[in-house]
């Protein structure tokens, strides 16, 4: 069984190599160089489709608006009314004041007690919720789009595959090949890196990455 393994265990620095298919074998010493020309280009551009990714990301983002809050007018003849143990007015208030306001402690210590029971009732099932908020629950960055998130997800793809068909590449355990995909690796970060601040994804030999 072993011996109809064509998947080398350990490194050579031989020029015929066979990558994916038959009909990609390097016989001679130009079809190899040729073919570590294209595995070092491919890893530069696998680079900067993230980077690419990136630039389009920020660009959205930014073409996307804030929401304008707008304040309702306060009429200066209204009587503005303040809360109690509270120097804002209640159309400031934040939410919860109510509550606090209710728990906070009187003169009397039976009234004290029966304060904090009723608040504890009410906290119960407040409290149950909110361990249940706890759980990760899914929020979308933007609506739906065909041209964002088609793009998003075709570069995705198309640096899938880049990145296993170099983790292939590499599994040839040649010495030229893993070279060459290191060296592009690392001039694909020089070049594109500062334009995508870190962003990961699929990287060339690993599949998945920074």
């Amino acid at each position: 069984m072993n011996k109809d393994m064509n998947m080398p265990a350990v490194f050579s620095a031989s020029t015929e190599i066979t990558i994916l298919f038959t009909g990609w074998t390097t016989s001679t010493t130009t079809q190899y160089i040729f073919t570590l020309t294209f595995l070092f280009i491919l890893a530069i551009f696998n680079r900067f489709l993230g980077a690419l990714k990136f630039q389009l990301e920020r660009s959205w983002s930014q073409n996307t608006s804030p929401p304008i809050l707008l304040l309702a007018p306060v009429n200066p003849r209204q009587n503005i009314r303040k809360a109690k143990l509270s120097p804002l007015p209640d159309y400031m208030r934040v939410h919860g004041d109510e509550d606090e306001e209710e728990t906070l402690p009187v003169s009397n210590n039976n009234e004290t007690r029966s304060t904090t029971t009723r608040s504890l009732k009410r906290d119960g099932p407040r409290k149950r919720m909110s361990l249940t908020c706890m759980l990760p629950s899914w929020k979308a960055s933007g609506t739906w789009s065909l041209r964002k998130d088609g793009t998003r997800a075709l570069l995705e793809c198309v640096r899938a595959l880049i990145g296993y068909f170099l983790m292939l590449s590499v599994m040839t355990f040649n010495v030229g090949v893993f070279v060459v995909v290191g060296f592009g690796v690392l001039v694909g970060e020089l070049l594109f890196e500062r334009f995508s601040q870190g962003t990961s994804g699929w990287q060339e030999g690993t599949c998945h990455g920074g």
